[in-house]
């Protein structure tokens, strides 16, 4: 069986799927768990290993990156890309919804400690690391935006603090269909919620 990270949409008690990435968390779906984000108990297994967060922030912030990794013309297999935003905006515009479930149980679960796989409190401990780490995603793609550089030279700048800092974001330009998550779409996922559960 495939160890997988899940991502939800909430609307009250309602869970909206929109995902599903096979052995790794995609950046996508870090950047829509990154703001306002807090560790809550998984909605899937019996650990505090569910990251819920603001929707429609962390969906602006997913969508200023693409548009400016669209805008460098630089992008491996650029008109394949531009699809794959495309298509994301398309699923994602018409959910109605305040927050984002993303349940990396699975991932977390393949960690190990000194040889041995984590036990209950590591998954946790792991799930608060992720959590500080996605905080910290969705203040580099703001600022990457707020430096207003012409997108032809993101990929190009030299600077050693400028490529340790958005190191994650300029090797997308090569393995986005790898890690960006943005053609994984789903509406119906291995572990389905009822309507308006």
């Amino acid at each position: 069986m495939a160890n997988r990270s899940y991502i939800y949409a909430l609307k009250g008690d309602k869970h909206i799927s929109l995902g599903e990435f096979n052995y790794f968390i995609p950046y996508a779906y870090r950047i829509l768990a990154a703001f306002d984000n807090q560790a809550v108990d998984s909605h899937l297994f019996d650990k505090v290993v569910g990251i819920q967060a603001d929707f429609q922030k962390g969906k602006r912030a997913l969508y200023l990156l693409l548009d400016l990794l669209a805008s460098t013309n630089e992008m491996k297999d650029h008109e394949a890309f531009l699809q794959e935003v495309k298509k994301t905006k398309e699923f994602l515009d018409p959910i109605d919804a305040d927050s984002i479930l993303l349940e990396n149980g699975e991932i977390y679960a393949l960690y190990t400690k000194d040889g041995n796989y984590l036990d209950g409190p590591g998954l946790e401990r792991a799930n608060e690391h992720a959590r500080e780490d996605y905080e910290w995603i969705g203040e580099d793609v703001h600022n990457l935006v707020n430096y207003k550089l012409d997108p032809s030279t993101i990929f190009h700048i030299q600077d050693e603090s400028y490529r340790e800092v958005f190191e994650w974001i300029l090797n997308l330009k090569d393995n986005w269909r790898e890690e960006s998550g943005i053609d994984a779409w789903r509406s119906v996922l291995y572990f389905q919620f009822e309507s308006g559960k």
